[in-house]
């Protein structure tokens, strides 16, 4: 494949190559991965409660976020409200559909924005909040190369991209309209680097170069 130029001014092979290298919150992201993959399922009460906790604290996402009830204080919360929902949601059926995939095409893009979106209405429910960067944490911990992570700073450094990325349409996702649109974004910024620079980046890595994106002046 015949290597182009380009010059977009803020996407560099270095900037590439910082994304694929370590870091020191691999390890902390490490836990996690492991914590979903060795516990996948959502019908036991300690399991339900430490990949919560663990993957919305951690990434600033938690479900009581400034949760507006307050029927409930510290633990009861998750021991009342969060546990029995979970357990008697059809999560684990949504995340089965995901097994199978293992290329990420059209097809498999509308089951994938599917299962986001069921999350998301979930957590919604339960938390009474819109929990779109919740809801694609924490199936990315589950299946970290289907998932990309949406929150302000993946927002902002695709923000910056634009004129590789250009618009996005949307209409053949009759899902959440904002993920969709990070999902896709994400999805054709992995093919731009791969034909243009040979470097195939994961989820995990377009979120840490994305992260360097945005936080550059």
């Amino acid at each position: 494949m015949k290597m182009h130029s380009y010059n977009t001014g803020i996407l560099t092979k270095r900037l590439i190559n910082k994304a694929t290298s370590d870091s020191v919150w691999d390890l902390g992201n490490k836990v996690l991965y492991d914590l979903c993959a060795k516990h996948p399922a959502h019908k036991d009460a300690a399991v339900i409660i430490a990949k919560l906790i663990l993957v919305g604290r951690t990434y600033a996402a938690a479900l009581e976020r400034r949760r507006k009830f307050l029927d409930y204080v510290g633990d009861r919360f998750y021991l009342e409200v969060v546990v029995p929902k979970i357990s008697q949601s059809r999560i684990d059926g949504w995340l089965t559909q995901l097994n199978k995939i293992r290329t990420v095409d059209e097809h498999t893009s509308q089951t994938i924005l599917e299962v986001h979106f069921k999350v998301m209405g979930l957590f919604e429910n339960i938390s009474g909040l819109e929990k779109r960067s919740l809801a694609s944490k924490y199936l990315h911990f589950h299946f970290p190369e289907l998932f990309y992570i949406y929150d302000k700073r993946a927002k902002n450094g695709l923000s910056k991209l634009s004129s590789i990325l250009n618009s996005v349409d949307r209409n053949d996702y009759p899902f959440d309209k904002e993920y969709s649109k990070l999902f896709l974004k994400c999805l054709r910024l992995r093919k731009h680097i791969q034909e243009n620079y040979r470097v195939f980046l994961t989820p995990r890595q377009i979120d840490k170069l994305l992260i360097f994106l945005a936080n550059k002046s």
